[in-house]
C-alpha cells in the first residue's frame, strides 16, 4: 500500500453512511488516479518537465520572502551558546564538545548563506552528522539549556530538509508521481514555517507545531516515507487549521495543478501541429495541381514526396492529440469534483446545492477507477458512462481553473 493510499484509509470520514461512503469513494478514486497517473496523463518524467518551471518559481518566491528574515530568535539563541558549551566542557566530553561547536559554526554559516547558494551533498552530510551531535548533547544538558539546543537542532534540520527538497526539485529524472506530490506538500509546509519564523523573537516562542512540521517534512521526502497514525492525524489537524483543508486535498490539489499544466501543454501541441498541418495541406494541394499540369519543378517533386508521407502521419498524430486533450480535460475536472467532496462537509454541500456529488460523484469515481485498474480507454466506455463523466467534469471545469490559477499565483 502506497503512502497516500494509507493516508486515505487512515482518514476518518464523519457523517451519515451515504456521506462516509461517498467520501471513501472519493478518497479511493483520487488515490487510484494518482497511482495510475501515467495511464491517464502520460509519463511522469515528461509531465515533470512541464511542471518543473512552476516549481522553480516556488523557490524564487520563498527566497524573496526570506531576504527579510533576520532570524532574531537565532541571534538570541546564539548569545547563550557559551553557557551551553561550558556545560558540555564540564562533563568532559571533549569529542561531543567539538562536534557541537562545529555544528554551531555550521548553523551560523548556513543561516547567513542559505539564500545565496545551494547546499551540496557534502554540506548536507555534515548537517546529518550535526543532527546526531545535537541529539547526544541534549542528553547531557540541564533543563534550562535544552530549549536552546532544541531550537538550534531545529534550525539544523530545517536547513537540511529545505536543501534536500531543493536538490530533488533540481533533478530531471523524477519517475514517481507520489514523490512529486510529497515534494510539493513539503514545500508548502516549509514555506508556511519560514514565514511564521519571521515574527519570532525568542526561542521560547517556537511552537511545537514548528518542530512537527520539520519532522513531517523529513518523513515525507524520505524514499520510504512512513507515518504513524498519530502523526497523520496531527498533520491532518494542522493542515485543516493552517490551510483550511484536510491533508488529502492539501496534497492532491497539487496533482490537479500538475495535470492541468500537462493538459494545457497537450492542447498547445495540438494547436501548433494544427497550424503546421493546415499550411502543409495547402502546399500539398498546390504541388499536386502543379504535378497534374506538368508544371512542377524537380525540387518541388522532392517536397511533394515528403508531404505525401508527413501529412497522413501528422494528421493521425493530430487526431490522437485531440482525443488525448479531451480525455485529460475530463479526468482533471472530475478530480476537482472529488477534492471538493473531501474538502467540504455534508452541510456545506447542501448549502451549495451540490449534495448530488454524494451519489453521482461515487459513480464517476468508480468508473474512473475501473478505467485505471483495467486500462480501459475512453472509447471503450458506453455512451451513458461517457456522458456521466462529461457532465460531472463540466460542472467543475471553472472551479478547476480557479484552483489552478490560485496555486500558480501562490507559486509565482
Amino acid at each position: 500500500m502506497g503512502l497516500f493510499n494509507w493516508i486515505s484509509s487512515a482518514s476518518r470520514a464523519v457523517g451519515s453512511a451515504i456521506v462516509n461512503t461517498a467520501k471513501r469513494m472519493a478518497n479511493d478514486a483520487i488515490s487510484w488516479m494518482a497511482e495510475e497517473a501515467e495511464g491517464f496523463m502520460g509519463s511522469i518524467s515528461r509531465m515533470w518537465q512541464r511542471v518543473k518551471p512552476f516549481i522553480n518559481h516556488v523557490r524564487v518566491a520563498v527566497q524573496a520572502i526570506s531576504k527579510f528574515v533576520p532570524w532574531p530568535w537565532l541571534q538570541k539563541a546564539l548569545q547563550g551558546i557559551e553557557l551551553l558549551l561550558a556545560s558540555l566542557e564540564q562533563i568532559e566530553k571533549s569529542d561531543l564538545f567539538m562536534r557541537v561547536k562545529k555544528a554551531i559554526e555550521w548553523i551560523i554559516k548556513w543561516a547567513k548563506e542559505y539564500q545565496k547558494k545551494q547546499m551540496d551533498e557534502a554540506a548536507m552530510a555534515e548537517a546529518r552528522a550535526n543532527a546526531q551531535a545535537w541529539n547526544e548533547a541534549r542528553a547531557h544538558m540541564q533543563d534550562e539549556e535544552r530549549p536552546i539546543a532544541s531550537a538550534l537542532s531545529l534550525m539544523n534540520n530545517y536547513l537540511l530538509v529545505k536543501a534536500e527538497v531543493a536538490l530533488a526539485v533540481s533533478k530531471d529524472d523524477l519517475q514517481d508521481f507520489e514523490y512529486f506530490l510529497r515534494l510539493r506538500a513539503v514545500q508548502k509546509l516549509l514555506a508556511y514555517y519560514e514565514t511564521s519564523m519571521i515574527s519570532i523573537e525568542q526561542t521560547g516562542e517556537i511552537s511545537p507545531d514548528m518542530y512537527f512540521i520539520v519532522e513531517a517534512a523529513q518523513a515525507l521526502i524520505a524514499e520510504q516515507a512512513s507515518f504513524s497514525e498519530a502523526q497523520m492525524l496531527k498533520l491532518d489537524e494542522m493542515t485543516q487549521r493552517l490551510f483550511g483543508k484536510p491533508i488529502i486535498p492539501f496534497i492532491f490539489e497539487e496533482m490537479i495543478m500538475a495535470w492541468e499544466i500537462n493538459r494545457k501543454s497537450t492542447e498547445a501541441e495540438w494547436e501548433a501541429l494544427n497550424r503546421q498541418l493546415a499550411k502543409e495541406n495547402m502546399l500539398l494541394k498546390r504541388l499536386k495541381r502543379a504535378e497534374s499540369y506538368n508544371e512542377i519543378e524537380p525540387d518541388e517533386v522532392v517536397e511533394l514526396n515528403n508531404l505525401n508521407i508527413s501529412v497522413p502521419r501528422d494528421t493521425e498524430t493530430l487526431q490522437q492529440l485531440q482525443q488525448e486533450a479531451m480525455e485529460k480535460r475530463f479526468y482533471v475536472n472530475a478530480a476537482e469534483g472529488f477534492l471538493q467532496m473531501l474538502e467540504k462537509d455534508e452541510a456545506t454541500l447542501l448549502v451549495e446545492g451540490r449534495d448530488y456529488l454524494l451519489e453521482q460523484g461515487a459513480e464517476v469515481g468508480q468508473l474512473l477507477m475501473t478505467c485505471a485498474q483495467q486500462g480501459r480507454s475512453w472509447s471503450s466506455l458506453s455512451t451513458e458512462q461517457q456522458a456521466l463523466i462529461v457532465d460531472f467534469a463540466n460542472i467543475f471545469e471553472q472551479d478547476c481553473r480557479e484552483r489552478t490559477a490560485q496555486l500558480v499565483e501562490v507559486m509565482g
